[in-house]
C-alpha cells in the first residue's frame, strides 16, 4: 500500500505527537517501546507506550473496513516504510536505546516488531536474508558427517 497524502498526514500527526512526548532536547531518557494498534473496522491507529498510555491516535481512512485478510501486514509495512523514511528524527527522541516500534492486537499482545532503534545494531532491510538457511545448514551438516 502506497502512502497517499491523507495517510501521510495522519502518520505525520501521530509521529509528531510521539516526538513531542519524547523530545530530543530532553535530558532524561525514558525506557519504553512504542506500540501501535490498528483497528480494521474503524481505521483508527493508536500509538502507546509500555504502560499502554495513549500517545496519539488518528483515523486512517484507507484502513476503514479494509477488506483484505492481510490487514496487519499492510499496517506493519506502511508504518515500517514511514519509520525508515524518518529514521534520523526518530533516533533522536529521548527514549533509551534500544527500543522498538511494535504492532499489537486488541489484547496488547505483540503481532510483529516493526522496527528497532539501536546504536549498536545494524539492521539489514532484506526479507530474503534467511531464505534457504535450513537447506544450507542441513547440507553443511550432511557434508560434515560424511567426512
Amino acid at each position: 500500500m502506497n502512502l497517499n497524502k491523507q495517510t501521510l498526514e495522519q502518520l505525520d500527526y501521530i509521529f509528531s505527537e510521539i516526538e513531542k512526548r519524547y523530545p530530543s532536547d530532553s535530558e532524561s531518557g525514558i525506557m519504553t517501546d512504542i506500540s501501535f494498534q490498528a483497528k480494521q473496522d474503524s481505521g483508527e491507529l493508536l500509538a502507546m507506550n509500555d504502560d499502554d498510555e495513549e500517545l496519539a491516535s488518528a483515523v486512517i481512512e484507507n484502513w476503514i473496513d479494509y477488506p483484505a485478510s492481510n490487514f496487519n501486514e499492510i499496517v506493519r509495512e506502511t508504518l515500517k516504510q514511514y519509520i525508515i523514511n524518518h529514521k534520523n528524527d526518530l533516533e533522536k527522541m529521548s527514549v533509551l536505546h534500544p527500543y522498538s516500534f511494535v504492532l499489537v492486537d486488541e489484547e496488547m499482545e505483540t503481532v510483529s516488531e516493526i522496527y528497532q532503534i539501536d546504536d549498536d545494531t545494524i539492521v539489514i532491510e532484506h526479507q530474503d536474508l534467511m531464505t534457504g538457511l535450513d537447506k544450507d545448514l542441513n547440507d553443511f551438516i550432511d557434508n560434515l558427517l560424511k567426512s
